[in-house]
């Protein structure tokens, strides 16, 4: 299978298993093929709760989480294969669907960690993210 454009959503705080993501979607890619990279920000969703005070303190976390994304981006994907850097907020599943769509990606390529107990019983991210997405989906452990 060869593929022309991977959306491959990252966790910032997994670094490992966004090395093996990487991995997994050059094997993928054509010689020709990009990789967009992904964060999406859930804390968004509780921004509604968040006094003024504190509104300053997530616009500081918003900057420097998109300078830690594009520093990963430039590091991990060959520079040949650079698509886009995009940051979503909401709920992970729900963005990194409709972001596939949006930029009409062949395959989706993430890493889950092994489940815990209460992921049997609520789902997981990847879970959702392979039963909505318009396309192939590639979930390494």
């Amino acid at each position: 299978m060869s593929l022309k454009h991977i959306l491959m959503p990252v966790d910032l705080a997994f670094n490992e298993l966004v090395e093996r993501e990487v991995s997994m979607a050059l094997k993928l890619l054509d010689d020709d093929g990009v990789i967009d990279i992904l964060f999406v920000d859930d804390t968004a969703s509780h921004r509604r709760m968040a006094i003024t005070a504190v509104s300053d303190r997530l616009t500081e976390k918003h900057s420097a989480t998109e300078l830690a994304v594009q520093a990963m981006f430039d590091a991990i994907i060959p520079k040949w294969n650079r698509g886009r850097c995009i940051i979503r907020h909401g709920a992970v599943s729900d963005e990194v669907v409709a972001q596939a769509k949006k930029s009409n990606a062949d395959a989706i390529v993430m890493a889950s960690a092994k489940p815990k107990f209460r992921s049997y019983l609520l789902g997981s991210n990847a879970a959702k993210i392979v039963r909505h997405a318009h396309c192939s989906v590639f979930v390494v452990r």
